[in-house]
């Protein structure tokens, strides 16, 4: 019964995986469409740069002047 149970685990596991790559690849295909109709550029040809905010440090930083507030 556990066998059972496992197989039909790892088919479910793997029909997930192979949806989300599906997902992955077409939300990529997406976004390389996007920056070819934003630029004129492919993807290779413009470096792809994500910002992200340090909100740990912005976090303490606050903390810091709260603390400090008279």
């Amino acid at each position: 019964m556990k066998n059972k149970e496992r197989a039909h685990r790892d088919a479910n596991f793997q029909e997930e995986l192979e949806s989300l790559k599906t997902s992955m690849a077409r939300l990529t295909r997406l976004l390389e469409q996007t920056l070819v109709n934003t630029s004129g550029e492919g993807p290779s040809n413009r470096p792809v740069t994500f910002n992200q905010t340090p909100t740990t440090v912005q976090h303490e930083e606050r903390m810091n002047k709260h603390d400090q507030e008279p």
